[in-house]
């Protein structure tokens, strides 16, 4: 994959999907050439809150701090991608890296 990408995934992302652990989940960034940013989720699970489908509504982890920050940092990232002079994903990123209790980190290749 050589488009630039935002990958999104949890620390504690134990699926019964691999026995690798919550790292598989970032092969998307860690093995693929080209620009990547990686957003790690602190304490987040395998749904992130999120929603899977049209009327499924089940999740692993409910917090809805995640679930904001994966949505405003998604924006952030889009914005920026598709406005190349748009600085919402630094910005997002800035914030979310000196927030005294961040929700996550951010990594960029």
């Amino acid at each position: 994959m050589t488009t630039p990408t935002l990958v999104v995934a949890g620390d504690r992302d134990d699926s019964p999907l691999t026995v690798c652990g919550p790292e598989w989940f970032t092969d998307a960034y860690t093995l693929s050439p080209g620009p990547k940013s990686l957003l790690t989720l602190f304490g987040a699970e395998h749904m992130l809150g999120g929603i899977s489908g049209y009327l499924v509504t089940e999740t692993t982890d409910e917090n809805p701090a995640r679930v904001a920050a994966v949505q405003r940092l998604t924006w952030a990232y889009l914005r920026t991608a598709l406005y190349p002079d748009e600085r919402a994903w630094p910005v997002a990123c800035a914030e979310l890296m000196t927030s005294p209790t961040p929700q996550g980190r951010v990594e960029s290749k």
